[in-house]
């Protein structure tokens, strides 16, 4: 209110209120551009988050990350480091200068680039795998843009699939092929199966590490995916011949060729009806010597018996004639067995093919993805 006249208004001297909401946003050279995050005030805290949070302010490796939101924010990597305070978020017209891990670089990170995570950080994009092609990454300003090698992810998402890391898992690779163990493992420690990651990519970190350049790192990728590649092929082959002898074996089995006992039963019956034949001899070779015996047997008698002894040869030939007619129909029937088991056998091996051509055609998918995702 004015002390003078009638109550006019003075503009010149009326004073103005500074309202802060109205300050234009500055950020200190620890925050490189960086937003700052709302969760570091949430009061729902673990006592692990907080002896996160702790250690978080004394990390000396700067962490940024491109966040677009496609990711579940409970199962979301990279919101979780944010909370935990290990890195920060920044917008997609900010440039950071360090390290930026994205598919769209032409070179392997590898341990060459160590000082410049040491001065820069690292930063990553915090994305979903399915929507990978509606990133701008030609829009994200960086000074050093890498890839990453060959790498099987831990996380329980994508579960033992190579290159489909998380964010931690991305960040964490960087710093172990860089040498920075010990920032690797303390980020991975915030998750209950962030040392899975290391456990299962160790042969491979270890043998990045000692790399010169990235030239030397592909190298060693390559070696690794060949080697892994004929190791599949030859536990497809050997699965092979092993489900094909086990089908050899089978049919040994079912066909009764490897079954002595068959034989030695069929043996036996023969000697059986040796045994029978003689008995009769014998019977016959009695009665001979009653006839001698006796004087008044008659002609009449002994043409009797002759008669009689040619219808037994008969009745012996039409048994003979009936048991080769039963041999030969169980033959039939084994032949017919045997090639009603060579057509399962056929079917067997025709699906086995089908097996091996449809694990080829996954191999080669795989290879044209990696190739892709390889340097040139």
């Amino acid at each position: 209110m004015s002390s003078g006249g009638k109550g006019t208004k003075n503009n010149k001297n009326k004073i103005v209120k500074h309202n802060a909401k109205h300050e234009k946003k500055s950020y200190d050279s620890d925050d490189f551009n960086a937003r700052s995050s709302n969760v570091a005030s949430n009061p729902d805290v673990t006592k692990g988050e907080e002896k996160h949070r702790v250690l978080a302010l004394s990390y000396p490796i700067r962490l940024a990350m491109w966040d677009f939101g496609q990711c579940d924010s409970k199962k979301c990597t990279g919101r979780k480091l944010e909370r935990l305070g290990y890195i920060k978020s920044i917008n997609l017209t900010n440039k950071f200068r360090g390290i930026v891990l994205t598919p769209s670089a032409k070179q392997s990170i590898s341990p060459a680039d160590r000082s410049v995570v040491q001065q820069l950080g690292v930063s990553v994009v915090d994305c979903s795998w399915a929507k990978l092609d509606t990133i701008p990454f030609g829009r994200m300003k960086g000074g050093h843009d890498r890839l990453l090698p060959f790498l099987i992810a831990a996380n329980p998402v994508n579960y033992g699939k190579p290159f489909k890391l998380s964010c931690v898992e991305a960040v964490a690779a960087c710093l172990f092929i860089t040498s920075f163990d010990q920032e690797g493992h303390q980020i991975l420690s915030g998750f209950k199966w962030g040392s899975s990651f290391y456990k299962v990519n160790k042969d491979l970190f270890e043998q990045y590490k000692v790399c010169k350049d990235s030239a030397e790192v592909v190298k060693v990728q390559n070696e690794f995916i060949k080697k892994c590649e004929q190791e599949q092929k030859d536990r497809i082959e050997n699965q092979l011949n092993h489900d094909v002898l086990e089908g050899i074996d089978d049919d040994d089995d079912e066909d009764g060729l490897a079954n002595p006992n068959r034989y030695n039963m069929n043996y036996f019956q023969k000697d059986d009806d040796d045994d029978n034949d003689d008995y009769n001899d014998d019977d016959s070779d009695d009665d001979d010597e009653e006839e001698e015996d006796e004087d008044e047997c008659s002609e009449d008698d002994d043409e009797e018996e002759e008669e009689n002894g040619s219808n037994e040869v008969e009745s012996d030939n039409e048994e003979d004639q009936d048991e080769e007619e039963e041999e030969e129909d169980d033959d039939e029937e084994e032949e017919e067995e045997e090639e009603e088991e060579d057509e399962e056998e056929i079917k067997r091996q025709y699906r086995l093919k089908k097996e091996l051509q449809k694990k080829k055609q996954e191999e080669r998918l795989l290879q044209k993805k990696m190739t892709k995702l390889q340097v040139k």
